[in-house]
């Protein structure tokens, strides 16, 4: 038994010593952690051009508003935008609100006492990720809203 303890000893001690393979090891470990920040990073990325399309969207549809168009004319400018990824689906809806010189908002904007006017343009579009990223929901709904003063 104290023979088999001894030789157990001297297998470990060699075992210990020996460094063959360790690189590879430790490259296959840094390698993956790499490989998946790299495709996180990438996601984000896509994330980041979606959204910029859509902002650029929204910008057509200001631009429309802007030359007196109305909220169906705006709509379609930002849905028919050569800048919105057209593989997702996507919700638009422009809304004109008008207000007095009391800053009371008016029921129509083809009221006599309208003294300024706003067209508020909201879009709405789902972007899937490639992996996912903790804590997001696959796929996740991007939104923009802004608004410009028509009147």
């Amino acid at each position: 038994m104290r023979q088999l303890i001894l030789k157990l000893g001297k297998f470990t001690r060699r075992l210990i010593a020996d460094e063959q393979g360790l690189i590879a090891i430790e490259f296959g470990a840094i390698a993956s952690l790499l490989i998946i920040m790299l495709i996180g990073a990438t996601d984000l990325g896509l994330a980041a051009r979606h959204r910029s399309q859509m902002e650029g969207a929204v910008r057509a549809g200001i631009q429309e508003a802007l030359l007196g168009g109305t909220e169906e004319a705006v709509e379609t400018a930002v849905s028919e935008s050569t800048d919105l990824p057209s593989d997702h689906e996507s919700t638009v809806t422009a809304t004109k609100t008008c207000y007095d010189a009391d800053d009371a908002e008016l029921d129509s904007c083809t009221d006599p006492q309208v003294a300024k006017g706003y067209m508020v343009i909201e879009l709405e579009q789902e972007h899937k990720w490639l992996l996912g990223m903790p804590g997001l929901p696959n796929p996740m709904v991007l939104s923009i809203k802004n608004s410009v003063r028509v009147l």
